[in-house]
């Protein structure tokens, strides 16, 4: 009975990846955020009914155990185990108490304030961006700030595909991103993300789309450029093009221009 009541249950927790994090602790930085986590699956009640009680007081984001590089990054140990973590801190804050509504409660109350400026739901932080919680989402409009164009010390992988890539492909792009997850030289890391060419017209004619699936890697600093993947879509070819880019012995393309604008869509 408890488990079908809790699926009616409100809740403000968001689903924290290495995609979204950091957006999700820098956001509103006066609201100290809570992380949980665990092993399990789904959101516990206890957890559920903290993120309203403490509703625009507290954020609330709960990570998984196969984020190995947040729970790598929060020195954690065990599941569960639950932190609050300040934007304006380095080190966050443990619970060490029983996993109980009371006790944790009473806990979070220390830094939970009355009034916070630039407060609000946790459900409402631009954390929620589906493209912020993909491995490999669509660059867009709505998406490029975030994922590509305006992030520093990024070389975005793009995969151009006539409408949306097959899911073999995206499987591709995550395998990927799981041996690339990590920064290449001069500090700069790769990013996964598709581009449907059909919609965006003109971004597939500066990379000179031929049509097909195709893969490029898009560096959006001040001195923008791209390089062509040439081989087949394979996950040991794609490697190689990978190598040569981290080896300095990749063949870019200068952008002579601003990027293109995307076409507009409705939200």
């Amino acid at each position: 009975m408890i488990k079908q009541a809790a699926r009616y249950v409100r809740s403000n927790v968001i689903e924290v990846t290495s995609g979204n994090a950091e957006t999700f602790v820098k956001e509103s930085p006066s609201v100290p955020k809570v992380f949980l986590f665990t092993d399990k699956k789904g959101v516990p009640l206890i957890y559920k009914a903290l993120s309203v009680s403490f509703e625009k007081k507290l954020f609330f984001g709960i990570v998984r155990s196969e984020e190995e590089i947040l729970v790598k990054k929060y020195g954690v140990k065990t599941f569960p185990t639950i932190i609050v973590v300040k934007a304006n801190e380095n080190k966050p804050k443990p619970y060490k108490g029983e996993m109980k509504y009371t006790p944790i409660f009473e806990f979070l109350n220390i830094y939970s304030e009355a009034f916070v400026p630039g407060g609000g739901s946790s459900a409402d932080s631009s954390a929620t961006k589906s493209w912020l919680t993909e491995v490999v989402p669509e660059l867009n409009r709505f998406s490029a700030n975030d994922i590509c164009v305006k992030q520093d010390s990024v070389l975005c992988v793009i995969l151009l595909s006539q409408g949306k890539p097959e899911s073999s492909l995206i499987d591709l792009m995550k395998q990927l991103n799981n041996i690339y997850d990590r920064k290449i030289e001069r500090g700069s890391k790769f990013k996964f993300m598709w581009l449907d060419t059909q919609i965006e017209t003109d971004w597939a004619k500066m990379f000179e789309y031929q049509g097909g699936n195709q893969v490029v890697i898009l560096n959006p600093g001040s001195r923008k450029r791209f390089a062509v993947h040439e081989g087949a879509l394979q996950l040991s070819e794609l490697q190689k093009t990978f190598e040569k880019v981290t080896g300095g012995d990749a063949r870019f393309n200068r952008i002579k221009n601003d990027l293109p604008d995307f076409a507009f869509r409705k939200e």
